[in-house]
């Protein structure tokens, strides 16, 4: 071996490892700050329906109606991690945390296959420290699943269409199947796999049958193997729909916001997409280009570009859910539009790589230094209130009735507004299963009816009672029951109410 062939192979061992060396610290920053604190937060309602279905015997578990609009794969990964009937906080959230840990690594991937290895690390540490990953990778709930899964299957859509081997057609089917049993919304990000190959199909018919025919073969295996779910889906579709009759009707504002949640920023985003748009459509159609990238190649090389299914998955995740969200029932929240969020950040690295190999390594210092704040104290606001992650929570709730409520002269009263979700009373009473106190009576007001005053003995209860609110009114329920409510004395200042999320808690006086 020649000295000039030794400094080559020396300089690309150099470079391996250099390379290597940065996904492995991304990973370690990723795992850090997802499973650093994983248990520190108690659990919320919706994570105690997990825990709830993760217990139940499997059948009851699919037909429970707080959580049919989740298909069953987050609760299956408990199962088979713990036979514990009450695991910990931390235990109900590690397979989210691992999924949140993988997406960081399938980001290297993606961004490898579409840019090389600088967009590769650079698209790994973005994943790593973005907010909205880092929150749902430490919530009991599907969503980083959803993500992970999304985000592998379109690199092995980009592979199947391209050369068609079988290993990416098994590897796809495999991972659709999987994610759309995370969640069923994963279908708009596969919707837009299915789209972006139907228009490189349509202006490219060459490259063979193989090409062809193994992508659509991969489309109709994956819909046999998900008819249970689709017809659980149809079954209980309208029971699912009154589960989100929470979600506001989507404003413009609103979706700009929710698009800026799921990167660093709307204005990013907005304005790297619709050039990235033009830029394809002009691509794919062989239009000729003034302006040259530095590699010398058109501004999208090729029919088969990667930034092009990336759009076409950017499109169907978040611009679908806004068609969905007209059209059938509102739905633009940002947990349903994560799948959206890998393809908004990669598209604008590989742009940016191809004007200029270090434009990338600018970006991700630039999003990972200014959203500092945010990743470093995992306080990224993912819903309101803003400082929703460190408000007290039900675990505070049940540790200050234990410590404040006397049992010879006070109850609580857990409040179940049956009025506007008959079927969720269930999942109200899991707060006291989980975090259970001693010692005091836990009473229960339901109100079935507008006139509940009649039906709940507990408001002529003449102890004092501490009122746990969700849904309802708490000032018309201490009028019905002629009473008035007590402030709450903490340091100092008083107040009327206190807030544990999602809960009030409202004291009231005894009767005269």
């Amino acid at each position: 071996m020649t000295r000039d062939e030794e400094f080559r192979h020396s300089d690309g061992s150099v470079a391996r490892i250099t390379w290597f060396s940065m996904l492995v610290l991304a990973l370690i920053l990723g795992a850090y700050l997802r499973l650093e604190g994983l248990g520190d937060r108690s659990l919320w309602r919706d994570e105690l329906c997990t825990w709830q279905v993760s217990r139940m015997d499997l059948s009851e578990s699919m037909r429970w109606g707080p959580e049919l609009t989740k298909p069953p794969l987050y609760q299956l990964a408990l199962r088979a991690l713990t036979r514990d009937p009450h695991p910990s906080e931390a235990m109900l959230r590690f397979p989210a945390a691992a999924c949140g840990i993988l997406v960081v690594a399938a980001g290297w991937w993606l961004g490898n296959l579409g840019g090389g290895r600088l967009v590769g690390a650079a698209m790994a540490l973005l994943c790593a420290c973005n907010g909205l990953h880092i929150y749902y990778s430490q919530e009991a709930r599907p969503y980083s699943m959803l993500l992970l899964g999304c985000a592998l299957a379109t690199g092995f859509w980009y592979h199947l269409v391209v050369d068609g081997r079988w290993r990416f057609f098994v590897a796809y089917v495999i991972v659709a199947v999987l994610t759309l049993h995370a969640h069923y919304l994963a279908g708009l990000t596969f919707a837009g796999h299915a789209a972006w190959w139907v228009i490189v199909a349509w202006i490219n018919p060459t490259g063979g049958r193989k090409r062809w025919l193994r992508p659509f073969g991969a489309i109709v295996a994956t819909g046999v193997l998900c008819i249970p779910i689709a017809a659980r889906y149809l079954y209980y579709r309208s029971s699912m729909f009154q589960g989100l009759s929470w979600i506001d009707p989507p404003t413009w504002r609103g979706t700009l916001e929710v698009l800026g949640r799921l990167t660093f920023g709307w204005e990013w985003i907005f304005v790297a997409l619709i050039p990235a748009t033009a830029l394809w459509v002009a691509g794919i159609f062989k239009v000729s280009h003034p302006k040259r990238w530095r590699s010398g190649g058109p501004l999208f090389s090729g029919r088969c570009d990667l930034c092009g299914l990336l759009l076409a998955s950017f499109v169907c995740g978040w611009f679908g859910l806004l068609v969905i969200s007209w059209i059938t029932h509102p739905a633009m929240i940002a947990r349903y539009a994560l799948p959206a969020g890998v393809p908004a950040i990669l598209i604008p690295l590989i742009m940016a790589h191809r004007l200029d190999r270090r434009a990338p390594v600018v970006l991700m210092l630039v999003f990972v230094l200014a959203t500092a704040p945010d990743w470093i104290s995992r306080g990224y606001a993912a819903q309101n209130p803003p400082q929703w992650r460190n408000d007290p929570g039900l675990r505070e709730l049940a540790a200050y009735l234990q410590e404040n409520v006397n049992p010879q002269t006070e109850a609580a009263v857990l409040t179940l507004d049956a009025t506007i979700y008959p079927e969720w009373e269930d999942s109200e009473r899991l707060v006291f299963d989980y975090y259970p106190i001693e010692g005091i009576p836990i009473e229960e007001l339901r109100l079935a009816t507008d006139n509940f005053t009649a039906e709940n003995d507990v408001l002529k209860d003449p102890r004092g009672l501490y009122l746990i609110v969700l849904w309802a009114d708490e000032m018309r329920i201490v009028e019905a029951a002629e009473r008035k409510i007590v402030s709450f004395e903490i340091e100092g200042s008083s107040y009327d109410r206190l807030l544990f999320t999602p809960y009030r808690l409202v004291h009231v006086a005894p009767l005269p």
